[in-house]
Parts: C-alpha cells; sequence; structure tokens
C-alpha cells in the first residue's frame, strides 16, 4: 500500500478548523518566534528600531551579508528566521498565521519530526543561498536578512501540492489551494527586491517544496546520523570486546523492537524506516529462521 493510499493521507482528513496541540511542531514554532519577538522588544526598549537596528536579539539573531566571511557566525544561517521585523509586528503576525492554519494539515501528513526537518532545512537553504547571493551581487556588508518567510511558505506550497483541490480563503474570496499557489508565485516574481520583500528567499522556499514534493524526498536518514557515528568510532578505534549470552528475556526484547518497527512500517511504509531498524529487521528475521531450523 502505497503511502498516499492510506486513509489518514486523504484530503478529507486535513486540519483548517482553529486548534492547538502542545505537543505539535507547530506549538514549539509559534512559541519560540512569539517568545524571541517579545524578548527583543523588552531588551530593546530604550532603542529606536529601524531598518538598520532591529534591537538586541535581533541584532543577534540576523543574516547579514558579512557574516559570508565570518564562519563562526554562519549559525546565522538558520537563526535569522526566528527574527522577525521589529518595525513591523504584521511581518511576524503574517508568518505565524500561515504556519498555523496550513501547516498543520502537512504535519498531519509527514509526522510531527519529519515536518519540524522540512522546516529547519527549508530555513537554512533559504539562509545558505541568500548568503551566496549576497556574496556574488557584491551586497554591502550591512545587508541583513530576518524572518521566518522562507521557511514558512515553503510549508504553504507544501500544502497546496498536497491538497491542491481544499478550499482556502484568499483575502476574502474562498480558492481552491492551487490558485492560492498560483498567487504566491506570481505575487514575488512580480514584486521587485526594492520593496523590502525578500522575494528571493520567499521563491527558494517554493522551489525547495517543489523538490521535496515531486523528488520524494524524506529526511527520515538524520535520525540514524548518532548510529552512523558510532559505526565510523568503531571502525577506526576498533570494536569493544563484548561478552554476549542470548537470553529469553533479550529475545522479547528483539520481539518487542520488532513490533514496534513492523508497526512503523503499516504506519508510514517501508521508506520511513532508519537505517538501524533495517539492519536489525534483518538480524531479526535471520533469528527468527534459524529458530524454526532448531531440533526439538
Amino acid at each position: 500500500m502505497g503511502i498516499y493510499d492510506r486513509e489518514y493521507y486523504r484530503e478529507d482528513g486535513i486540519r483548517l478548523q482553529p486548534d492547538w496541540n502542545g505537543k505539535s511542531a507547530i506549538s514549539y514554532l509559534l512559541i519560540l518566534n512569539i517568545a524571541f519577538y517579545i524578548a527583543n522588544v523588552l531588551f530593546s526598549q530604550s532603542e529606536v528600531f529601524t531598518s538598520a537596528n532591529q534591537g538586541i536579539v535581533n541584532n543577534a539573531l540576523k543574516l547579514t551579508a558579512g557574516d559570508a566571511g565570518r564562519p563562526w557566525l554562519w549559525w546565522h544561517t538558520l537563526s535569522y528566521a526566528f527574527a522577525h521585523d521589529a518595525t513591523d509586528v504584521w511581518h511576524l503576525v503574517f508568518n505565524m498565521v500561515g504556519l498555523y492554519f496550513l501547516g498543520r494539515s502537512v504535519e498531519d501528513r509527514y509526522g510531527k519530526w519529519e515536518f519540524l526537518r522540512i522546516y529547519l532545512i527549508a530555513a537554512i537553504t533559504c539562509g545558505i543561498l541568500w548568503l551566496l547571493k549576497a556574496v556574488a551581487w557584491s551586497l554591502p556588508e550591512k545587508s541583513s536578512l530576518l524572518g521566518a518567510s522562507g521557511a514558512v511558505i515553503c510549508i504553504e506550497m507544501l500544502f497546496v501540492l498536497n491538497f491542491p483541490r481544499q478550499t482556502v480563503v484568499l483575502f476574502v474570496f474562498p480558492v481552491p489551494a492551487w490558485v492560492l499557489g498560483v498567487f504566491l508565485v506570481l505575487f514575488n516574481l512580480m514584486f521587485r527586491p526594492s520593496t523590502g520583500i525578500a522575494v528571493d528567499v520567499h521563491l527558494i522556499g517554493i522551489l525547495f517544496a517543489v523538490a521535496y514534493f515531486f523528488l520524494r524526498w524524506n529526511f527520515e536518514f538524520l535520525q540514524d546520523l548518532s548510529g552512523a557515528f558510532r559505526r565510523f568510532k568503531r571502525r577506526w578505534m576498533g570494536p569493544k570486546l563484548k561478552v554476549h549470552q542470548e537470553s529469553d528475556g533479550g529475545l522479547e526484547m528483539d520481539e518487542s523492537e520488532a513490533d514496534r518497527i513492523l508497526a512503523k512500517i503499516h504506519e508510514k511504509g517501508k521508506d520511513s524506516l532508519t537505517g538501524r531498524e533495517k539492519r536489525f529487521m534483518e538480524k531479526y528475521s535471520r533469528k527468527v529462521r534459524e529458530r524454526k531450523q532448531e531440533p526439538f
């Protein structure tokens, strides 16, 4: 059964009605973005916000063209996405509203942690490509980027691509989601950089969503990075000698883990398994076959 054939992946299961789930990835993102905005206002009360001076917190988080030559500041390629324009609260409001209403169905489709990986990797991709553009175009060192728009528009486009016929409200008009997608593309193609809107970052976010959807990307392999590091360490530093005696308790633990992985396959498909889980199932299958062949 393919991933898009499952009942909970069909369009009649999407959620557009307001609700709140404090355990969802979107809840975390909303809290972080709003908290950074409030902190910036509170810690910068004596300052006058301008496009150049965004306040103590925003100035620490924003990405600038000058960061290209400062490797110790490359973490700004992510942090900028949690800082919003201090001179215009609507910058924060529009991003968070779009994330809240359209993002929840996307999170339902891909799962909490994959959704979070998509969001963060899209933000980093937008930040890196903007920085490369700043170098290529020789932008002034103080030119800056801040805001979650690139990551949010990526999530919005994933909603459009997954639920093209779902009705959404564009301004005050109910339209199919695909119309919203066309509007987002045309809007950003028509605007010029001189407007102050980061249309280049928006377009990068849209292209990232298109690539993720049509190339069927999946970032779950990132969950197995710790396991990959341990294997690398064993390979170059040598394995530790262990004496292992199999017991019924160990077999029960294997069966419990196998049940968990089989449930994951049933829910998300075989492609959702990490490298460690695939190796475990291969080893477990061999054990089961060997036990069946043992004489009584």
